[in-house]
């Protein structure tokens, strides 16, 4: 799926489409500027991002003034970078030079109402126990140009989540280094590495239900349900290999479900609730 870009370049020809007609159905944000502008170097940049952070709320419909002096003319522009926000055909709200972000999010705002973090919307889906929707939103987000922070370390993240292990190892080596030493980044590693280690799950099973306080059979269970993304069973039998000996084998229970944390994310339902367990064990 492609989403309409929040950001358009506009001309004297597709003015009025662009910006006077669109400011009755979605807020316009013009930016008047131009080439030999300095500041207009620094903010356009950040308009940019903050287009695209808030998500369709608005559109940055960008004017090179030189090359349409008629819109400059009409706007009355005496120095560039000029700003103006409007709404319903007309001008409610601007600025005439570099500002800072919390400046300009703060008349966004006032105007658009909160921005939401568009990956903190998809990834609620997850936490909401939805991971296979909240892939669905972050992709498209990862498939913006240029692709929102962290969208694609997501993506590896919750391909693998989902059990699509080789999709999920081809986005996460794509991955620029800064992204896969991002949380996520390491989230999707900690899958990988997890994932290269399944195993025939019967006889793990078999020794559980025979010795069920063998504290060394419920960890290798439990990595082995991890490596077969289930993650919540996976877990479940951490816990209880922590619950029988909190210490064994140099704490290797408490080791295993922090590595199993790391892995699944912390947006995981499973793993606030294991994280609370474990923490009520620690005390």
């Amino acid at each position: 799926m492609t989403t309409a870009s929040p950001i358009v370049d506009v001309t004297t020809q597709t003015f009025v489409q662009e910006v006077v007609e669109r400011s009755h159905k979605t807020p316009v944000l013009v930016d008047l500027w131009a080439t030999w502008c300095g500041p207009c170097k620094t903010l356009g940049p950040l308009l940019e991002k903050l287009a695209r952070e808030m998500n369709g709320k608005f559109v940055l419909a960008k004017i090179d003034i030189d090359a349409n002096p008629e819109i400059a003319d009409a706007f009355q522009v005496q120095s560039v970078p000029t700003v103006l926000l409007l709404k319903g055909g007309r001008p409610v709200d601007g600025f005439v030079g570099g500002q800072p972000e919390k400046k300009i999010r703060e008349m966004l705002e006032k105007h658009l109402g909160p921005s939401i973090d568009p990956l903190e919307a998809a990834l609620a889906h997850e936490k909401a126990g939805e991971p296979a929707i909240a892939l669905m939103h972050v992709a498209e987000l990862a498939d913006l140009e240029p692709p929102h922070p962290l969208a694609r370390a997501h993506r590896a993240r919750l391909l693998l989540v989902i059990g699509e292990t080789e999709d999920g190892r081809a986005e996460y080596e794509s991955l620029p280094e800064s992204e896969k030493d991002s949380d996520p980044g390491r989230a999707a590693k900690a899958l990988l590495a997890l994932q290269a280690k399944k195993t025939d799950l019967a006889p793990l099973e078999a020794a559980v239900k025979k010795s069920p306080d063998d504290v060394a059979a419920r960890i290798a269970l439990g990595r082995a349900l991890l490596a077969e993304s289930r993650g919540a069973d996976g877990l479940e039998q951490l816990y209880q290999a922590a619950k029988l000996d909190l210490r064994f084998n140099e704490s290797e229970p408490r080791k295993a479900m922090v590595e199993a944390f790391e892995a699944l994310g912390g947006a995981d339902p499973a793993v606030v609730d294991y994280r609370r367990k474990l923490s009520i064990l620690l005390c």
